[in-house]
């Protein structure tokens, strides 16, 4: 199969990174996909729900060597995943997107609203508690 008709798979977290880069094309700002990425593992999964499992179960020195190198896998998943040929076929796919800057707000809303919803869920487990 040759590379310019390769087939690509297109997926939830494509489509948020589309709507961060074309965005960031628009406005020119530092959101770009990537980013986005990174900040919904950040603040969505990581800190809320990997972090306090790693530091209750595994200790802190061997917490800390896993959570670092965990830190950089959404940035690393670029790289990889979105090339050349992957940036054309989002592209041609998503080319009738209207509004992205609504979308974007609505992604940020939803990982706000998922890190709220573990950060309760971790306080009822008993992950997180109040000191006395």
């Amino acid at each position: 199969m040759e590379k310019g008709n390769r087939k690509y798979r297109i997926c939830f977290i494509d489509y948020l990174w589309y709507v961060a880069e074309r965005f960031s094309e628009r406005e020119h700002n530092n959101l770009n996909g990537g980013m986005l990425l990174f900040q919904c593992w950040f603040f969505a999964i990581l800190i809320l729900v990997v972090i306090p499992m790693a530091f209750r179960y595994l200790g802190w020195a061997i917490a800390l060597a896993v959570v670092i190198p965990i830190c950089f896998l959404p940035s690393l998943f670029c790289k990889l995943r979105y090339t050349a040929g992957r940036r054309t076929a989002l592209r041609e796919h998503y080319r009738d997107m209207k509004r992205p800057g609504r979308k974007l707000i609505t992604i940020i809303l939803v990982a706000f609203a998922l890190t709220i919803t573990d950060f309760i869920l971790m306080f009822h487990l008993g992950f997180i508690h109040w000191s006395k």
